[in-house]
């Protein structure tokens, strides 16, 4: 029986990230989606926010004296939940075997897909964000996700001074964030995730400068 080929899809700061899609204004500065109170914790932490230590699932309080200027904004599900079905349907060019984690996660059976791509991998890139141009804008930051055996999450990223342009160039700023990782060779991982994320609109794009985290 041959091996099943699985893709795992995973938006992240996807509540932020809409957010801040839908309003100009919100982009370049941390937001967190969250209700302000005692009981409260993060929906969502944009990757400017992540810098000063927000994550998810953090009490928002903590969250408020970690970053005290980011822009807090209540959850919008329903909207949220209408972008999810728009990235849905990008998915289902590829496959209709889909199961759902959340709004923003899912994994993918490209074992035999509607496109006939040979490996899991050229799936995953056809999918980049596929989403970019849907988008209509311009992804200027790449993002490295790991989560290694131990289930510790580590996350870099990279703006270069012009956009990535083409699947080699973001396979090769990936391969330069896993350098900037502090783990030998032997660390094994669960998860190794590639995304894109600060999209501008192409007019904006041209006076960004250079940035690592």
């Amino acid at each position: 029986m041959l091996p099943r080929k699985i893709v795992h899809i995973d938006m992240d700061a996807f509540y932020a990230s809409v957010e801040q899609r839908d309003d100009p204004q919100l982009r370049g500065k941390p937001v967190v989606v969250a209700w302000r109170g005692n009981r409260s914790v993060v929906c969502a932490a944009s990757y400017e926010a992540r810098k000063f230590g927000v994550r998810s699932a953090m009490p928002a309080v903590r969250a408020e004296r970690l970053c005290p200027n980011a822009v807090f904004l209540p959850p919008d599900f329903p909207r949220y939940r209408a972008v999810s079905r728009l990235v849905r349907e990008i998915l289902q060019r590829h496959t209709d075997l889909i199961e759902p984690l959340s709004l923003d996660e899912a994994h993918l059976d490209v074992s035999v897909n509607k496109t006939g791509l040979r490996t899991a991998t050229l799936v995953a890139r056809e999918l980049t964000w596929a989403a970019s141009r849907k988008e209509s804008r311009i992804a200027r930051t790449v993002v490295l996700k790991l989560k290694t055996a131990e289930f510790k999450i580590l996350t870099r990223s990279h703006t270069p001074s012009s956009p990535p342009s083409s699947c080699e160039e973001l396979t090769v700023i990936a391969l330069s964030l896993r350098e900037r990782v502090a783990l030998g060779p032997q660390q094994r991982f669960r998860l190794v995730g590639v995304g894109l994320s600060n999209f501008l609109d192409p007019e904006d794009v041209s006076a960004q400068p250079a940035l690592f985290d």
